[in-house]
Order: C-alpha cells, then structure tokens, then sequence
C-alpha cells in the first residue's frame, strides 16, 4: 500500500527558469526544492517469502546545504512483493520502518528487511519532474547532485567545467537520457563519464572540446542506439575502430583531431549517411569509404594532407541520387 506524507519537514521549492516549458537552464542555488515524501509497506506471510528488490549502499545528497541520507533501489523482480506493492527502481529510500537509513551499509539494509514480516519504507521525490533538457555550465558542478531526481530529463547538457581530477558521475542519471552533451570538460577518455554505459537508450553523444586521446571499446558498445557521435575537437590519434561496429551509427564527426589513417572496418558502417574528418592528417581516402557504404551521403575532409587527385572520390558513384563532399576548398554535388 502507498501512503502520501507531505515534506516529512524538507519542505523547498522547485524552481524553473524562465522559457520554454519543460526546459531548466540551470539550478540556482538560492532556489528552495519541494521534496515530499510517501510510504510504501510491503508484507509478505512468511519470512521464507523473498521481498525481490536490490538496494543500493547509502549515500548522501545534497539540497542547498540541506543533507539527506539514501539508498538507491537498484533493480526489483517482476513478479516480487516490492513491485506488486509500488515500490519502482530508482526510488530513493529514506527512511525503513520509521528509521533513517544514515549510517548503514547494504547489510543493514538487508537485515530490516529479512527480519520483519511487514517493512514499511519512506521514498523521496520531487513534486515537479517535468523537466526534459538541462543546461549545466561553469561552476555549476555542484547542481550534479540533483540530476538522479529528474527522471524525464532527456536532454543534458554540460560545458566548461573541469572533470580532469574527479572525472563525471552519471552513475544515478534516468537511463531514458536520449540525449548527452559533454563540452570543454578536461576528459582524456569516455570512462571518466561514470555510469555512461546505462544510458542504453542514448541517441546523440557529444563529447567535443575536451582532451580525449581514446574511445573505450567495451563502453561505446552498450550504446547500441546511438545514432550521432561527435568526437571532434580532441587528441585522437587513430580512427576509433569501435564506431564500426555501432550498428545505427548514422552522422560521426571527428573533426580537429589527428587521425591519419581509415581502418579497412570503415565498410561496416552499413548505416553510415554523413561522415565529417576536417582538420585531420590524412593523407590518401580509400576508395572504399564512398563505394561500399551504402547509406553514405556527405562526406567532408578540408584541411587534411591529402593529394589533388583526391577530389575525384565518389565522382563514379552510380547507385545514390545526390551525393555531397567536400575537400579542400572544392565543394562538389555528383549526380549519377
């Protein structure tokens, strides 16, 4: 059963920026936050019964100076107890039987619940969750700390905010974010951005502007419905053969970095429509970059080191109805 109880005396309030609806540019921190708080007990007949949720250590969040003690439920089993009685995953335990949980480990946790026929738990929430697209920048670090609450967000975006040290944790982001944008942040490598490997619904990544000198493999293949990936901007030395083998990759920018060499994998880019590698040190374009990708449709390589005869590439393509490049200052629309 689930039981509203008002603000349990963490009482604030939720505040939007002017602008569109659903849309918070950034957190102020003089902004108060309506925090509210609802009871869920759940009961079972006997203690062999299993309770069927995963909960997370406890950790602390901030609220404008205000500091709250939770545990982060993880996952929960579909035909459990704790579904069928309206707990959900990524609900922020409070408080377990009318105890506040600071202080405990996942043992204790454990324990309360193992122990007891009938657990009544206290969950948080902000009473306002329509925000969809957040806006973080300089000195704003601090407002992280609310981004677990937000389970609408599908939009985020981040600049100019040095990572370098701490690296960026995501780790208790919604996993629906269909979109992140990562800017002028110090990161030398996609595994500084803590928990990205949940965000299986991601469409668009934009990590541009930073210092990245590699792509890790095994996190980029948890993406499997990115779309757009931007790694412009950075100190790549090779072509990140991993982006072959992202099945609905449509647009890859890797601008402004110093790649010199294509892998053969490039042909596995089935859905591959734009490419863009300005400001690289490639010196010769396979034929096969244009030829044996099917969807390809733009290709851009100005300011490379590659030969004159070069801007002849895709001119002998007879299967796609337009097909643009551009090298070097010559800009070409090829008809078949």
């Amino acid at each position: 059963s689930t039981q509203s109880s008002g603000s349990s005396g963490i009482n604030a309030e939720y505040g939007m920026s002017s602008g569109e609806s659903g849309k918070l540019v950034y957190f102020e921190s003089h902004l108060k936050y309506q925090i509210t708080t609802s009871q869920i007990t759940l009961t079972r007949k006997n203690k062999k019964t299993n309770w069927g949720v995963n909960v997370s250590n406890i950790i602390a969040r901030l609220y404008d100076g205000l500091e709250l003690y939770l545990a982060t439920v993880q996952s929960l089993d579909e035909k459990g107890i704790a579904k069928k009685m309206g707990l959900k995953e990524r609900d922020q335990i409070l408080e377990v039987n009318g105890k506040s949980v600071q202080g405990w480990q996942s043992e204790d946790l454990l324990a309360e619940f193992s122990g007891n026929l009938s657990v009544t738990v206290t969950v948080i929430s902000i009473e306002d969750r329509t925000i969809t697209d957040l806006f973080l920048m300089t000195n704003r670090e601090n407002d992280l700390n609310y981004l677990w609450a937000l389970r609408q967000l599908v939009k985020l975006s981040i600049c100019n905010i040095d990572f370098s040290g701490t690296g960026l944790d995501l780790s208790a982001i919604t996993t629906t974010l269909h979109e992140l944008i990562v800017t002028n942040c110090s990161l030398k490598c996609v595994t500084q951005i803590q928990g990205i490997g949940r965000l299986v619904s991601l469409k668009r990544l934009i990590l541009t502007h930073n210092n990245m000198e590699h792509v890790d493999v095994k996190t980029m293949l948890k993406l499997k419905e990115l779309t757009d990936l931007q790694l412009g901007y950075n100190a790549l030395k090779c072509f990140p053969a991993v982006v072959t083998r992202m099945e609905k990759l449509e647009e890859l920018s890797l601008i402004h970095n110093q790649i010199s060499i294509l892998p053969d994998e490039v042909v596995q880019m089935r859905s591959l429509e734009k490419l863009h590698l300005d400001n690289n040190v490639l010196t010769e374009l396979p034929e096969y970059v244009t030829m044996q990708l099917p969807q390809l449709r733009a290709l851009t390589l100005e300011n490379n080191k590659l030969a004159p005869n070069t801007t002849q590439v895709g001119g002998s393509r007879k299967t796609r109805s337009k097909f643009y490049y551009k090298i070097g200052v010559t800009d070409a629309s090829i008809a078949p």
